[in-house]
This record gives structure tokens, C-alpha cells and sequence, in this order.
């Protein structure tokens, strides 16, 4: 992985129903492969939608809200800052995993009850972390576990094309003109304004 990256996924609520609470319409263009401005509906059942690292779609107000009747996971990852994965199930936290390597290496931010592939991925992760120690490389190993753990339990990987779900294509996505998710605030309101500009302009 390289850059950074944000997404939600939300199984047990239609695509449409997703799209229409975040307040996100549909612009008709596709893409094969993963990139902020999409979604897809996997053959699992979970609707992903992608956005940005630091992502408004990605906070508590937006993503907490979304959560009622169903299970939201939302992932943010940038390769010099912070790796988070967090869970709500049903309007409320169910368990959450952030990573900051000026915190320590080996340092993991967890709560609530962790999915059953958290021990797993951390067993993996010390045994990578114990190798690249003994021979002196200088990696962070921890910094990818709340992604793939994110990933063991929504079957999304960024950087897998639409394919490899048997899907034709990833749908793109816009910011819609009516009202944004009903627990955000004016200022949220403001913040997804300027999320949706182009990344090339600065006003």
C-alpha cells in the first residue's frame, strides 16, 4: 500500500439506502478498479463506498448514524500518519483498532470485542515484526493490521478490480444538494462541501 486511503463498507442496508443517508448520488461513470468517488455492491452483501483518508463520510456523526439496523466497518490508512479500523453495529461502537507508529511499533489502540481474525492477523504481525527487527530493517509491520483486519471481515481489498468480486464495474459517486446524514452538524456540512472539490483546487 502506498498514499493513503478511506472507505466504508455496510452490510444489512440496501446500496441505495446507503447512498441516499450519506447523502451521495449517483454520476452514471465506472471505473474497473478501486479509487475515491466510487462504490460497489459485492456478491457478499456489503455495499462499499470509498472516499478519502480524513473523509467527514468517515466520521462517528456519519458513520454511528448509518449504523442503525445494520453493521458499518469504516477504514482510514495513510502510509505517514495513522492506520484506523472501526465497527458499529446497530447505532452503536463495537470495536475498533488504530495504529500510530510515533506511539511505538508494536503499539495497537483497541476496544470493544474484536473480531476472531484480530489474534490471528497480531500473531502474524509480531512474527513479521520479530524477522524484521532480528535483521535491522526499519518497517512498521503493525501499520497495515487494522486494514487487513478490515478486510477479513468485509472480503474488500482496495486493490483488487471489480472482477475479482464478479463485478462489471465500480460505480462513481458526487455529494448530493439535499441534506447531509441528519446527525451531522453545520459544520460537517461545510467539511463535506470542500471534501467534494476536485483535489487540484485549493478555494
Amino acid at each position: 500500500m502506498a498514499g493513503s486511503r478511506g472507505w466504508l463498507a455496510v452490510k444489512g442496508k440496501a446500496g441505495e439506502a446507503v447512498l441516499a443517508e450519506l447523502d451521495l448520488v449517483r454520476t452514471g461513470e465506472t471505473a474497473s478498479h478501486a479509487q475515491r468517488g466510487l462504490f460497489i455492491a459485492l456478491p457478499s452483501g456489503w455495499f462499499v463506498v470509498i472516499t478519502r483518508f480524513g473523509s467527514p463520510l468517515l466520521t462517528e456523526d456519519s458513520l454511528l448514524p448509518l449504523s442503525r439496523g445494520c453493521t458499518v466497518v469504516g477504514v482510514q490508512w495513510d502510509e505517514s500518519e495513522i492506520s484506523v479500523a472501526t465497527a458499529y453495529v446497530d447505532g452503536k461502537p463495537a470495536w475498533h483498532v488504530e495504529h500510530n507508529g510515533e506511539s511505538g511499533v508494536r503499539v495497537l489502540v483497541t476496544s470493544g470485542e474484536l473480531p476472531p481474525s484480530f489474534d490471528i492477523l497480531h500473531a502474524r504481525f509480531e512474527t513479521e515484526q520479530d524477522a524484521a527487527d532480528i535483521t535491522g530493517e526499519d518497517v512498521d509491520c503493525f501499520h497495515a493490521l487494522p486494514v487487513e483486519l478490515a478486510e477479513t471481515v468485509t472480503g474488500f481489498e482496495y486493490e483488487l478490480g471489480a472482477g475479482a468480486y464478479g463485478v462489471t464495474a465500480f460505480e462513481a459517486w458526487k455529494v448530493g444538494q439535499e441534506a447531509i446524514p441528519r446527525a451531522a452538524s453545520r459544520r460537517l456540512r461545510r467539511r463535506m462541501a470542500r471534501s467534494a472539490r476536485p483535489w487540484w483546487k485549493f478555494w
